[in-house]
């Protein structure tokens, strides 16, 4: 639909170039703009009658009573994307207009799309950043986000990952980053948040995460656009845990190792858990780490690390062979992808069931 203030513009911009009135009407025959300012919000008959069946019209001096509220002149359809979208109306005969009519009727309807497109483009950026900002929030999706979801065809399927990027001050591309970094990363299934000045965070979904770091990888070596630090979160297989995939990329930014541009969650989790200490991650961690271990597992676990990882004492207090303690050790290792014996995996492990516990550290 045509709005007044494009009209206002169409007659302004046309009539610095033409020396007959012009009127811009919208799909009622309503008058929006002319260069006749008495005429604006007056219904036009003829304009009204073009909407209704899409063909240009002429009036002469001697058809006038058939259609009140119009002038003799021209009165031509303006489409946008094979849809009438209003009528304009050029003020003469036909003989002065036979030749003009079609160029102002072209001219208007590139003038149309140009700002149609404009204000469509704007619209899908926003409706993306509000459906991001609502994927994030931890809170049930609404009505009108699955609607804006419909529309923006998107349709979602684990598994899902947030990358957030830091761009250059200096050499930031104002709302173009989004759309440099979706085509830099190669990935269709891209959702952009709102660019905060020189920070955008991105939802991939569908997209194994391997996939994802070597793609981020390459977008950062790729000139046009210098990325102070990337951030991804840890990938989660359901919609309701974006929110963890958001704040996890958030604090793979804030505890990121200071020299490196690409701060992944998943290498520096005990780092930024340490930092961070938010329930719902730590509840996530201990679920990750330690859900598949039974009881049985668990205290062997907890009963090794209370003898400082001594096989013999562990084995005399749990009043078990050594072979039989190897055996659950090994166990814990292929439940967990963690060798408690290593003081890496030993330390994640530990901090683990300290949260577990209800520690505060």
């Amino acid at each position: 639909m045509l709005t007044k203030r494009l009209a206002e513009e169409i007659v302004e911009q046309t009539m610095l170039r033409l020396s007959w009135n012009l009127n811009v009407m919208d799909t009622n025959g309503m008058i929006l703009a002319s260069g006749e300012m008495e005429r604006v919000d007056r219904i036009h008959e003829g304009a009204a009658h073009v909407a209704k069946t899409g063909k240009s019209i002429w009036i002469s001096e001697e058809s006038l009573e058939e259609w009140p509220g119009s002038k003799p002149g021209v009165n031509l359809p303006v489409h946008y994307k094979s849809q009438l979208v209003g009528v304009i109306g050029i003020t003469g005969t036909e003989e002065e207009l036979r030749d003009v009519a079609p160029l102002v009727q072209l001219t208007t309807e590139m003038m149309v799309h140009q700002s149609l497109l404009t204000a469509e483009t704007e619209w899908k950026r926003t409706a993306r950043e509000l459906v991001f900002k609502e994927l994030v929030s931890g809170h049930p999706v609404s009505g009108a986000t699955l609607d804006r979801m419909n529309v923006l065809s998107i349709s979602l399927k684990g598994p899902f990952t947030i990358v957030i990027v830091h761009q250059s001050e200096t050499t930031r591309i104002p709302n173009r980053l989004a759309d440099w970094l979706a085509e830099a990363l190669g990935i269709r299934s891209v959702l952009p948040g709102a660019d905060h000045g020189h920070v955008i965070p991105f939802l991939i979904w569908g997209v194994d995460r391997e996939i994802v770091k070597k793609r981020v990888e390459h977008a950062y070596k790729r000139k046009g656009v210098s990325i102070l630090k990337v951030g991804i979160g840890k990938t989660v297989s359901v919609e309701e845990d974006i929110v963890l995939a958001y704040e996890s990329a958030l604090h793979a930014i804030e505890f990121s190792v200071k020299h490196e541009v690409i701060s992944d969650f998943e290498a520096i989790a005990m780092r930024a858990l340490v930092g961070a200490y938010q329930q719902p991650l730590h509840e996530h961690y201990v679920e990750k780490l330690l859900g598949n271990l039974n009881e049985q597992l668990m205290e062997t676990l907890r009963t090794y690390f209370d003898c400082d990882q001594h096989v013999q004492n562990t084995s005399n207090e749990l009043g078990i062979h050594r072979h039989t303690l190897s055996y659950r050790l090994k166990r814990i290792t292929e439940l967990t992808g963690l060798d408690p014996t290593r003081f890496s995996s030993a330390v994640q492990l530990q901090y683990a069931m300290l949260l577990k516990a209800g520690a505060r550290i």
